[in-house]
Parts: structure tokens; sequence; C-alpha cells
């Protein structure tokens, strides 16, 4: 593990490597991409997993699944139940029946594709990748998570579509059901605001980025009947009394799967008499075991005993090594190198697959895809459990040869998800057989990183992604990494998993990871990974809401960083720092301490005399609350060039940020209207004059004619719009969630002086969501006072509030936060609603 790993990805704050920065590639701004024409009469609806099971007493959700597909308002249906409730096989059915009549186009995908356990994290690039190509998308490279939902929400209404996502859990935070990333995200909320068809989902939890919009219902499916229950056992010829058929239901809790392979089971070796079931023993210690699964792991251990000895046993082991469908070439390569004692005779190996399918515990062939195995996740979940227990050797081996086969399998250097996805497998095996170091040696940090290229992250913006990867080098996400990883590579990992959560908006999960870190590298005496840590937790605090907490910790990552002989950090530090007494409200300490730091780097860096990187963007920020636009045009034209050159999405859209403020500021200077120094808000530290002993009969006069004169500096203001509309893309291509609220309230503020109302409150709309999803307190105050003052100068109430209410939750939260810089702004805007109340 090198130094260099650890300085990468502490923070946002970027180093310029001055022997690479020259063969790099310059991001352009993307091109509008033309609209292809409706499908018509397209579908591909076998992307579902089928196990062949029948359905039973389902009749009202099929029928549920019917008026949502009819009615015309309802955009989204969300069917939601534990794992095994027949989920997927209720979509399957309702599909078999071809119910969707009207449809001009269907496309359906399964997220148990490309993982199904919820305690790891998952990335939904594979699917938009596909499902874009499939509705027609020319091609074109769109880089922002973001405007890849927007565009495939786009195509997917430019006919009447039924659009079906199987399993979304492995999308969705293990806690709240919030989703993750900004892909799904965005497509979910365009289908539910505008779609002349249907989004029908699946899951094991609410989708919470849809509560309280309109035109959307999530669903739970209830446990079948009894009557459910009984007509399945009969369909399966099980012999019995209908009371103990019915008896055996309420014993299982109505749980789909797990009756299912119980008649299959009673079937197939107690001559379908139901008073066998009693003889099923289930299992005294298995720790994954819930309430959900107790049942079907119960019957899958009857089956474990029935077929000891038997090549079935050994391929249900062997899909117990991996979270998602198993392609036929990887089966093929474990088969010929004897991995679990599968059968290499073809003959022999089909028949048991055949037979396992014959039981429920295989799923059947797929058409694209025949010689695939697949199977429930919960039977996957089981016989993986029971093979590390029973056979560990046999689990750490095999685990061991997938990991040798999907390292060799991948492109040395691949450039896009598609091509990575061997070397994410080959980090899965490699961390399941006890090799995080290895794996992480091998393969994440030299091949999916590239070191400090950082390529996964900072040139292809996957955030979501890397977090998927990274969660395998833990042992309890996200605070306790593998005990095989060195010490040094424990406090790096902390570092990126810190980093990731925070950059797709997971910011009281990333606290975690970064108070494990400070408190290693204190232990260890690792004064630069302490800082590093601190630094990052700062800038945390910051953005959920504790200002206090933020300087208190930022000096602490000063103290730590002076104790280590790191330039980069000690000047890395200090920003941060100047940014928390920034919010604070101590404008003159935070000036001193920003120009201490970059004092310190161009002794460290002399051919970079200006700040840059995420620490030159919050220099400018301070420089802004002042009205200096000149010096931050100046600062940002220069430091752009540099961080183009690097490729670095995030800070090219950081300076084009400054830019598109500074423009915007630059306007209304040269309109004559008054700019307030001092504590002023993201691009809105202008208003227009009032003074006490002005009739306040002119006031609305005054707001509304501010747009005027503003308008007439044609070259700032588009030069503002250019920039804005290019930061705003820029941070959505970069990935980082909790950076995005910056540009989107810049860019609101731009559309009101310019009296494009409801383009700002669209942009306010987005970033309330953001913040509030992610908890981001400072954001959201900002947002609030943002939509006051559109408020005012729209005349209308904004996102459902009033200028007052608004005002009113950003002073609570001023207050509760120490919020103390947005004080002065908050008080102006209280003066001009005075003024207003008066002249009503």
């Amino acid at each position: 593990m090198t130094d260099s790993k650890q300085d990468s990805s502490g923070s946002h704050n970027n180093l310029i490597n001055v022997s690479n920065s020259e063969n790099v590639n310059i991001i352009l701004p993307p091109e509008k991409i033309a609209p292809p024409p409706p499908l018509s009469n397209k579908f591909d609806l076998t992307r579902l997993p089928t196990t062949g099971s029948a359905l039973f007493g389902r009749e009202d959700e099929l029928a549920l699944i019917d008026q949502a597909w009819q009615d015309e308002d309802t955009n989204v249906l969300v069917l939601t139940a534990m794992g095994g409730a027949g989920k997927t096989s209720l979509m399957q059915r309702w599909i078999d029946d071809k119910r969707y009549c009207g449809a001009d186009a269907a496309y359906a995908y399964s997220f148990y594709l490309q993982g199904s356990s919820e305690d790891k994290q998952a990335s939904a690039a594979e699917f938009f990748d596909s499902a874009l190509a499939w509705f027609g998308h020319d091609g074109s490279v769109i880089r922002s998570e973001h405007d890849k939902g927007v565009r495939l929400a786009e195509l997917v209404c430019r006919q009447r579509t039924l659009l079906l996502l199987d399993g979304l859990e492995p999308l969705q935070y293990s806690l709240g059901g919030a989703m993750n990333g900004a892909l799904l995200i965005s497509l979910c909320k365009q289908l539910a605001a505008k779609n002349n068809g249907l989004l029908l989902i699946s899951s094991r939890q609410l989708v919470m980025d849809l509560e309280g919009r309109p035109h959307h219902r999530q669903y739970e499916l209830k446990p079948l009947t009894e009557a459910a229950g009984l007509a399945l056992f009969r369909a399966a010829g099980i012999i019995g009394t209908d009371n103990e058929l019915r008896a055996t239901v309420e014993a299982y809790n109505g749980h789909a799967l797990s009756l299912s392979l119980l008649a299959k089971y009673l079937s197939e070796y107690e001559n379908g008499d139901i008073r066998q079931q009693d003889t099923l023993r289930g299992l005294t210690d298995f720790p994954e075991e819930t309430a959900e699964s107790r049942h079907a792991f119960k019957v899958m251990a009857a089956y474990e005993r029935q077929l000891s000895g038997c090549p079935d046993l050994q391929i249900l082991f062997c899909l117990g090594l991996f979270d998602r469908p198993v392609s036929a070439a990887t089966m093929s390569c474990l088969r010929k190198e004897g991995v679990l004692d599968l059968p290499n005779d073809e003959r022999v190996f089909r028949a048991a697959c055949a037979r396992l399918r014959k039981q429920g515990l295989l799923n059947i062939d797929r058409p694209e895809q025949p010689q695939n195995l697949d199977t429930h996740p919960l039977v996957r979940q089981y016989f993986g459990k029971r093979l590390a227990a029973l056979r560990p050797e046999s689990w750490q081996q095999a685990h061991v040869r997938l990991y040798e086969h999907f390292k060799a399998a991948a492109k040395k250097r691949p450039d896009t998800l598609e091509e990575m996805e061997p070397l994410f497998a080959a980090v899965r095996h490699g961390c399941a057989a006890g090799m995080h170091q290895k794996a992480l040696d091998e393969v994440y940090w030299p091949r999916i990183k590239r070191q400090d290229e950082h390529y996964l992250t900072r040139k292809l913006g996957a955030f979501a992604a890397d977090l998927a990867v990274v969660a395998h080098f833990f042992a309890v996400p996200w605070s306790m990494p593998a005990a095989e990883l060195t010490d040094d590579a424990k406090a790096w990992i902390l570092i990126v998993a810190a980093f990731g959560l925070r950059a797709i908006g997971r910011l009281t999960e990333a606290a975690e990871p970064m108070q494990a870190g400070l408190e290693m590298g204190i232990q260890q005496e690792d004064w630069k990974g302490a800082a590093a840590a601190a630094s990052n937790l700062s800038e945390l605090y910051l953005t959920v809401g504790d200002v206090a907490q933020a300087v208190a910790v930022g000096q602490q990552a000063v103290d730590l960083v002076d104790r280590s002989d790191d330039a980069a950090w000690r000047s890395g530090c200090r920003t941060t720092l100047a940014d928390a007494l920034h919010q604070a409200g101590e404008l003159a300490e935070s000036h001193a301490l920003f120009a201490e730091a970059e004092k310190m780097q161009q002794e460290w860096q002399p051919q970079y005399d200006r700040l840059y990187s995420l620490r030159g963007f919050q220099y400018c920020d301070l420089l802004l609350a002042g009205g200096a636009w000149p010096e931050v045009r100046e600062r940002a034209e220069k430091t752009l060039q540099w961080v183009t050159k690097a490729n670095w999405l995030l800070d090219i859209a950081l300076d084009k940020l400054s830019l598109g403020r500074a423009a915007v500021q630059e306007a209304v200077a040269q309109a004559g209207l008054s700019v307030i120094s001092g504590l002023a808000p993201d691009l809105n530290c202008v208003q227009p004059p009032v003074r006490a002993d002005e009739l306040v009969s002119g006031y609305v006069e005054r707001i509304s004619g501010a747009v005027e004169p503003i308008s007439r500096y044609a070259e700032p203001i588009r030069r503002a719009v250019e920039w804005l509309n290019q930061a705003v893309d820029g941070l959505r291509e970069a990935g980082v969630e909790d950076e995005l609220p910056r540009g989107l309230l810049a860019r609101a503020a731009c559309s009101r002086w310019a009296a494009h109302f409801a383009a700002a409150e669209r942009d306010l709309q987005d970033c309330e969501d953001i913040a509030r999803r992610g908890g981001m307190q400072l954001h959201l105050i900002d947002c609030h006072l943002e939509a006051a003052r559109l408020a005012l100068a729209s005349c209308q109430p904004v996102l459902a509030r009033t200028a007052a209410e608004h005002l009113a939750a950003a002073q609570k939260g001023i207050v509760k936060t120490g919020y103390k810089r947005r004080l002065v702004e908050a008080k102006n805007i209280e003066e001009l609603l005075n003024a207003q109340h008066i002249m009503v």
C-alpha cells in the first residue's frame, strides 16, 4: 500500500500530477440528442427469473395490476413483500396472460441478474446501458447518471410502454428503502410525473424516493391465504384432509416459496403425504435464518439430506458461490477443473439440472441464455452458507479458482463499466476466499482504480459501482474492514468508502468510516491519514448541519497534519477549516487561513500559484460573498485550464460554477444594482436596493424591474447561463451528489434574475429532494432562502410555500445549525417581506 493511495481518495480535493498532466482528454459539452421514432410492437419480457411454479390465490393482485395499467392516473405501481412471497411469479403470470393489451412496447429487467444480496451494494449501470440501447438511444455518450435516467424516461414515454423492474432491493439502501444513485431516482421520478404507460416495480422494501409523489401506488403482497395454500397442495397431488393442509399453510405463515418447495419435496420423497411434513427438521444453528426464510430453509435442509452424495447437491453448492446467475462459460470452467466434484460428463450434468428444475430448486432456462443456471436468492443463500460451514476448504478453493478465472477474463485496462464487470467479479470472489489484500493489490488498485488516476470515479463518475466493489473489503460495512487487510490498507479503504458514501448522498453512513479512520490513524500515529479522515469528517459535519462541530474537527485536522511533513495535506486541511469558519460567519479568520493555504501550495507547487480543485472553489465562494467577481473570474479561468488537462470531472464542474456565479455578479454590477458584501448565499449576494427612506409603494416594481436592466447586459448573462448549465451537467456527470445542490441553487438564482421563474422552481425542487434525501441541512437552508427570494420576485408560492414560510424555515435552520453566514441575508429578506406587508 503506497502513500499515494491515501492522498487520492481522501477528499474532493485533487492534486495535479505534473508528469502526467498533458496526456489526457478534454471533456466537451454533450450535443443535443435527436429523438428516435416511437417503438411499435416491440417486446422483450424474457429477463424475469422463472421457476415454472403455478400461481395460486393472487386474483386480487392480478386485478390490481390490470387496474394500474388501465388507469390514466397511475404511472407507477410498486409491489413489496418479503423474499419468496411470489412477487416475481405474480408479474410473470400477468405477462404470460398478456394482460398488457394496448402496449406499443414492453421491457422487463430483473436486478437479481446482477446480484441479489441485500447486504451488498449494486449499481444500475448495466440495466441502463441495456435499456437505452433497446429503446433506441443512438449510442452517443451520456456521462451523467441523472441525464441517463431522464433520457431513458423520454424514450419510454415516446409510446405506451410497460416497463417492469424486478427485484429492486439490491439497488436500495439497507435502511429506509431509498435508491442507491441518481440513475433510478431520476427515471422513477420522471415516469411518476409523466407516463402514458406503466412502470411496474417489485422489491422487498418500499421505494421511499416515490413517497409523497402523485400518480404512484405501493402495495404490499400478503401471505397466501389458507384457501390458496390448499389449492397449491391439491394441484401438486398432496394427500391429506383439508384441515391438515390448512394447518400446514398456517404453520408456514403462507410463505409461497416454502409451500411450493414443500409440496414438491413431499411429492418426490414422501408419496405426497402431508403428514410427513412433521418429519422435516429445521436447522439448529443458521445465523442467516430470518422470519421470512425459516420455513424455506427447513425444506432446503430436507432436500440437502435427500441429495447427499448426488451431483444435484454439488450443483446447488456451486450456485451458492454466486449472488447472481452463473454463465455457461463460468460453469464450464468449474466443471473442467473439478471444483466441488461437479460432474464433467455432460449427460450426467444435464440430468441433474433437469431434476433440480422439477423440484423447484433451479429456475427454468431463459431463452436468450439457455445454458445459464439460476435459482431463487434464498436457495442460493442457504446452500452457499452450508457449503462454507461444512466444507470451508472447498468453499475457499472454489472462490480462488473463480478469482483467477475472472481476473484473466478481463482486459488489462478496461475502459467501460461493462468491460470492468469481470474485474468486479474477481474482487467479489477474491474477498470471499479471504484474499482481500491480494484482490486489492492485484485488481482493485491497479486495474479498477488505475492507481492515482482513480479512473472509475474520477473519469467515469461511477461512484455507486465503485462502492459496490469496496463493500467486499469490509467485514462489517462501513466500520470494520476485513481483518486480512494490512493496517495501511484498512485505513485507506475506510477513506475510500467514506468518500463514496458521501458522493452518492449517503451522509449518515459516511460518518462511520470517517470516524473509524480518524481513530485508527491516531492509534497508529499516522498523522497524515488521521488528518485526512478528520478533514473529510469536518466537511461532512458541515453538509449535515453541525457547523460548530465542523469547525472543531477542522481544527483537529490542522493540528494532526502539522505533526506530519505532508505539504499537500497541510495546505488542504487549512482550506477545510477555512471553509467551515466561512459558514460559521468568521470571515476574517477564513480569509487568513485561505491565504496561508495558498502560500503553502505555492511553496510546494510553485508552478500552480492559485488554490485549485475543491480548495480553489471554496476560496472563490468566500470571495464571491464579498462581490469580488473579477478576481474569481481570473482564478477560475486559470484553474479550469489545469483541471481540464487532468480531466477531473468534479473540479471542471466546480470551476465552471465559479465562472457562472461570477458572470451573474458582473451583470448585476453593470446593471447598477447593489451587491451586499459579507455574509451571502451562493450567487445570491445581489438584491435590488431598498432604502429605508424610499416609498414602499415602489417595492414590487423594483423587484420585477430588476430583471430589465440585467437583461440588457447580454454578454455576461449569456456566459452565466452557459457556464451554469455546463456546471450542473458536469456535477451530475461527476456523480457527487452532495455537491450538486450548489449548482442547482446557482442556476435557480440566475433564472430568477432573468425572470425564468418556472425553471428556477424546477431546480429548487431537485435541490430540495437531494438535500432532504441526504440530510444536507445547509443546502436545505440555502434552498429555503432562494425559494423565499423567488416567491417575492414571482409574487406566488414556490414549492407550495409562501416567501414568509420559506424564510421562517431558513431562520429556524440557521439557529439550529449555527449557519451564521446566512444571518445578514435572512435579515435582508425579512426587511423585504416587511416592506411588502406595509405596501399591501
